[in-house]
């Protein structure tokens, strides 16, 4: 017995501790990325918005490792310098949702009533719409640009979080040690803020890393149905959209943006599940049965 339990410790010991190495590695693959973002202009070989219509559409070459667009720029270039665009902006829209969200729910999840009901009852009116149907109405009343994409997406995205905090704020709320924060003369903001929010924290965070691939192709998406960054600017969205004509001519000019979504997409989404493996483990031994 005492054999099979410390087999169980140790095999719980690697695989906590494989985790923790997972995150470290994602976690510095990330913040790379996010200073190449923020490095981007010093980082392009080719200032990306001049055009040299003599190198149009130009296959890759030792010059040009992805090739040119059809006004002959350089499509490294405005790969590197559309990160900065298409992450950051996504990385704002998920900010402003989480804020947002994790606010009007922890206030209705607390306080209850009417409130609580008509503003879920608002929630419900933005869940009953497909999102991306409602973002693309919603980009298309204000117009295009990175902004307003953000702030159309913003409006279909609150609700979800809202949901998580109001209901990790239901099941704590009469929790004993927020009834003796009240006996001690707590008042309400500091009970939601030192109380509430860090034992809601975990579930919204996972949500929150999660949501950033999710928030970088639907960014991307209103982009490529042009209700989002605007031309010139360097997005990869919109990169996409400008050579969607050339596929099967020119292929480089959209597999270069493409690829480039795919693989950020794809590392935000690995470091979502390796922090929540960590933040909640409980959720990770249920993945873990239903796949066996």
């Amino acid at each position: 017995m005492m054999t099979e339990k410390k087999a169980t410790a140790r095999k719980q010991k690697i695989v906590k501790d494989g985790t923790k190495f997972k995150f470290i590695i994602l976690s510095t693959l990330v913040l790379l990325l996010l200073v190449g973002a923020a490095c981007a202009p010093f980082l392009v070989p080719f200032d990306p918005y001049v055009q040299d219509l003599n190198h149009a559409l130009q296959p890759p070459d030792s010059v040009h490792l992805l090739g040119t667009d059809r006004f002959g720029r350089d499509l490294l270039s405005r790969v590197i310098m559309g990160s900065r665009t298409t992450i950051y902006s996504s990385l704002l829209l998920v900010i402003i949702i989480t804020v947002v969200g994790t606010a009007v729910g922890v206030f209705c999840g607390y306080h209850g009533g009417t409130t609580d009901s008509v503003i879920m009852r608002i929630s419900d009116i933005f869940l009953a719409f497909p999102g991306m149907v409602f973002a693309i109405a919603v980009a298309g009343v204000l117009g295009g640009g990175v902004m307003n994409a953000v702030v159309a997406l913003a409006c279909i995205s609150w609700p979800k979080f809202a949901r998580i905090a109001r209901s990790q704020v239901m099941t704590m709320k009469d929790m004993p040690y927020i009834a003796a924060a009240k006996l001690s003369g707590s008042g309400t903001g500091k009970i939601m803020i030192k109380h509430i929010l860090p034992n809601i924290a975990g579930p919204v965070i996972v949500t929150a890393v999660l949501d950033i691939g999710t928030m970088m192709m639907e960014i991307a998406g209103l982009s490529f149905l042009g209700l989002g960054a605007m031309p010139p600017i360097a997005e990869w969205g919109s990169m996409m959209s400008s050579g969607r004509s050339m596929l099967q001519t020119s292929p480089w000019v959209i597999l270069a943006p493409g690829f480039a979504i795919f693989m950020t997409v794809m590392l935000f989404n690995l470091l979502g599940d390796t922090v929540r493996d960590i933040l909640d483990p409980r959720q990770k031994r249920a993945d873990r049965r239903r796949r066996f």
